[in-house]
């Protein structure tokens, strides 16, 4: 597996440019409603809420290379500032010189650990339901569970012998049911010979962005087992597929058995190939949230793989980079191909899009900070006029509900309309309204 130590000529690219602070965007300005954005945006979430250079990337990949390099040693404080980061990867995108800055910061977590310091408390919580054989989740959940959410609408689809796996995730499992229920309507009204795996296991995202190797290579080499002899593997959950297509090989030095695709990359495909078309109507206003794990994520991974195995940087970089926006592209696509539907953009999209502050660790351990980063998501989206925000990410469906119940709590207390900035936004998963649609 990666450490700390082997990516230390990786490191020792920062030149503490700063450029990670912040966030670009393809408009000098934007007007929406009651908010004008303008010029660059301090794009990094944990800096934004405490302020402190070593909140942000640039401080965090200063202190990899003290640690490195024995000027500072592991301590409780360390691994509470290094975990305070949602790995979005803002700062991944914004680097000059192609910095792998969550691998840094994720392999910061774990040296600190190995170095003797426990994890933070609801982490440590996490990699102990994860590790218990009759839960594999960070829910507390039975794992004679995980199907039950299927049992009703799609028993047929359960430990098919097929080649096509749906793997669900946790969350979807457990927490956001809907979002599970939703993508096993829209295989089987695509026609797709799909099969929902009892025996999964958590993907082990949430353990390895807090540093708990020696779990997640648990639960890695039980996810390559269970599903080794799948031709494709589909996702619903942006988290989970983001770990499979991306860490997966990374880490264990393997490729995958099997391909990867998120259910909104499949539908694509089919409307690439000329296999679907959406008839029905959405005729409502939406402003679109990139999941980082889906999108920025997947189109960074994208981008230095060719660049991986470039002989010549200066002539595939502009071929990187375009497959990279490619990408990005592929849920506006999508969008684009429902009738009736009004997409109106937020400043920061793409691989600038700011992230809705759940991940990494974050939400269980920094509530404070995931509740202001998604005030910060809803407030931008709010600003386009736009009455739902649609996404594709069962974490950040709760994350920004659990903000606009702040917000309407908030407009309880006080009495002041708080519309302006998102109470009145309504969340909405995409792969709900192509279940609807189709």
């Amino acid at each position: 597996m990666t450490s700390l130590e082997n990516l230390r000529n990786v490191n020792a690219r920062c030149i503490h440019c700063r450029a990670c602070q912040y966030a670009y965007s393809g408009e000098p300005d934007k007007e929406g409603k009651d908010e004008v954005y303008t010029g660059m945006l301090q794009g990094c979430p944990a800096g934004l809420y405490y302020g402190w250079e070593g909140y942000f990337n640039s401080g965090k990949q200063w202190m990899a290379r003290a640690f490195l390099n024995g000027e500072l040693p592991a301590s409780r404080e360390l691994l509470e500032v290094a975990e305070a980061c949602t790995t979005c990867g803002m700062c991944e995108t914004q680097c000059p010189n192609y910095i792998d800055t969550v691998h840094v910061t994720e392999e910061l977590r774990a040296a600190i650990i190995e170095a003797g310091i426990e994890p933070l408390d609801k982490h440590k919580k996490f990699g102990e339901m994860v590790s218990t054989e009759d839960m594999r989740n960070p829910y507390k959940e039975a794992r004679s569970d995980r199907t039950k959410w299927a049992q009703e609408k799609h028993a047929e689809q359960i430990d098919k012998d097929v080649k096509i796996g749906y793997f669900v995730g946790c969350t979807g499992a457990y927490r956001q049911q809907q979002v599970a229920d939703h993508t096993a309507s829209i295989l089987k009204k695509l026609g797709v010979d799909f099969t929902i795996v009892s025996e999964e296991v958590c993907c082990g995202s949430p353990i390895l962005r807090t540093g708990q190797k020696d779990v997640f290579e648990d639960v890695m080499n039980q996810n390559l087992e269970i599903f080794k002899d799948f031709d494709l593997l589909l996702f619903s959950c942006a988290g989970c597929y983001k770990t499979i297509r991306n860490d997966y090989p990374r880490i264990s030095g393997k490729p995958l058995p099997f391909k990867t695709r998120h259910t909104v990359e499949y539908v694509y495909d089919l409307l690439q190939e000329g296999k679907l078309k959406i008839n029905n109507q959405y005729n409502k206003k939406v402003t679109w949230h990139d999941p980082c794990h889906s999108v920025r994520h997947v189109g960074i991974a994208i981008e230095k793989e060719i660049l991986r195995n470039s002989k010549n940087w200066l002539l595939d970089s502009r071929g990187a980079e375009k497959a990279k926006m490619e990408h990005y592209e592929i849920p506006r696509v999508v969008l684009g191909a429902i009738p009736g539907i009004e997409l109106s953009e937020m400043y920061r999209i793409k691989g600038d899009s700011f992230c809705c502050g759940a991940g990494g660790g974050v939400k269980a351990q920094f509530p404070d900070m995931a509740l202001s980063t998604a005030k910060e998501r809803l407030k931008e989206a709010a600003s386009t006029g736009a009455d739902i925000l649609m996404t594709s990410c069962p974490f950040c469906i709760t994350n920004f509900n659990d903000g606009i119940k702040a917000l309407k709590k908030e407009e309880e207390e006080t009495g002041k309309d708080l519309s302006a900035i998102g109470s009145k936004l309504r969340v909405v998963e995409l792969l709900e309204v192509l279940d609807e649609l189709l």
